[in-house]
């Protein structure tokens, strides 16, 4: 991706919602028993909470993740106005991001008994924004749109949003090793 179609891409990101096509769509309904079957991640740092569309055609998955208001992180961020950590909603996307390797990479949009997880490690993240903060309680959808994806590495762009509306947006970069 060169310069400007990366800063056309944050342009968009800032303003467009990633589009979940209805052509090509599949609904699904994984929960956290079955996404611990297609990535590396457990509690307490597992953060999707379920898998609710892929299209594997246009490569972008929907998921969601559920802010526990009871966790830990708004004692310290912030006391008396508590607000979920950006680098958690980074982590969330990348999750997401994940999930999507899965599906691609198996080329299915099913979760066996058999699934094994997807090992990526993030090496980068390109861009990043904050647009509004996240909230103890909110429920969150997470949607992510894979723009390369190799047996060597996987470039994709992300969303977090509530009600449809951008909460925060990335640029990732995932090696598979």
């Amino acid at each position: 991706m060169n310069i400007e179609e990366k800063e056309a891409l944050i342009h968009s990101l800032k303003r467009d919602v990633i589009e979940m096509p209805a052509e090509g769509t599949v609904k699904v309904n994984f929960g956290k028993e079955a996404i611990y079957k297609i990535i590396p991640h457990r509690p307490p740092f597992n953060l999707i909470t379920s898998i609710t569309a892929i299209n594997l055609g246009k490569t972008v998955i929907e998921t969601t993740s559920f802010v526990d208001p009871n966790d830990p992180v708004f004692a310290g961020h912030f006391p008396g106005m508590p607000m979920y950590p950006g680098v958690f909603l980074i982590e969330t996307m990348g999750q997401a991001g994940l999930c999507m390797s899965y599906f691609l990479k198996n080329n299915t949009t099913e979760i066996t008994e058999i699934s094994e997880p997807v090992t990526g490690l993030f090496t980068r993240v390109h861009n990043t924004g904050f647009i509004k903060g996240v909230k103890p309680g909110d429920n969150l959808t997470i949607r992510v749109k894979s723009i390369e994806d190799d047996d060597f590495m996987g470039l994709m762009s992300a969303q977090v949003l509530i009600n449809n509306e951008i909460y925060s947006h990335s640029i990732l970069e995932v090696y598979y090793p």
